[in-house]
């Protein structure tokens, strides 16, 4: 059943592309499937006991003049072949599918406390640069979780919880050793590789080896990962304190 969704969702991207008409029917397509999601409107869609006419009344009521014929013709599609239950589903892998054409992907990130905004903002950025592509997040609460966070993007988990910061911190004391990566707008001297191994050292009690990556991309000053961590400098308001950090050979984590 999956797989139909999926083939429901590809045959309305493809008539949308022909059509040149993938931003419309992108913003209709959420209009759409929010609207049908309602549980009264999913009860009298599923009712095999209501005429498809009917049915087909309802769509045509509500999106008929507002809508493309191809998208008109999906819903009354879904209905001549008793696939009413599929509709907002096909319609949530269409918008992915649209979205993902214009370079945009959704990711879900859950936690034991709410996050602030500057937390959001980092994960946004870090999804951005990994996937190279435009990241909306959504938040959710999970109180039952551990601590920490996990990130639900493209079909995959980012776990960033305290359980799986423990195993990290288990594999760190046995090896030794961890790896830091510190990707610059420009290439690091060896001095502040040095004052940056230094302080993620200090932080986190165990011997740190720096790998320094140079991204022509960024604005300017750096950004480290290490252990599941993120520290983001590259931001021009940012780059001052991060100098006088450097040299004075304190860091803020």
């Amino acid at each position: 059943m999956a797989k139909l969704k999926v083939k429901y969702a590809i045959a309305l991207f493809e008539l949308s592309e022909t059509a040149n008409t993938l931003k419309k029917d992108l913003d209709d397509a959420i209009w759409i499937r929010d609207s049908l999601s309602h549980n009264d409107i999913q009860v009298f869609l599923k009712n095999p006991g209501i005429a498809d006419s009917e049915k087909n009344q309802l769509f045509s009521n509500n999106f008929s003049d507002k809508i493309t014929k191809h998208m008109m013709g999906f819903l009354y599609l879904m209905v001549r072949k008793n696939h009413e239950s599929f509709i907002v589903d096909a319609l949530t892998q269409y918008i992915d599918l649209v979205n993902r054409h214009f370079g945009r992907i959704k990711a879900k990130v859950v936690s034991a406390r709410p996050l602030t905004d500057i937390q959001i903002d980092s994960i946004t950025d870090v999804l951005s640069k990994k996937m190279d592509m435009e990241v909306e997040i959504e938040t959710e609460i999970d109180p039952d979780h551990i601590g920490g966070y996990y990130i639900l993007v493209n079909g995959k988990i980012l776990d960033n919880s305290i359980r799986s910061q423990v195993n990290k911190m288990k594999k760190r004391f046995y090896k030794g050793i961890s790896i830091a990566r510190v990707v610059s707008a420009k290439a690091l001297s060896e001095e502040e590789i040095q004052t940056i191994r230094d302080m993620i050292s200090r932080k986190l009690n165990t011997e740190v080896k720096v790998n320094g990556v140079v991204d022509p991309d960024l604005l300017g000053g750096f950004y480290i990962v290490v252990d599941g961590h993120y520290y983001d400098g590259t931001v021009r308001s940012k780059l001052k304190d991060m100098k006088k950090s450097i040299k004075r050979g304190k860091f803020e984590w």
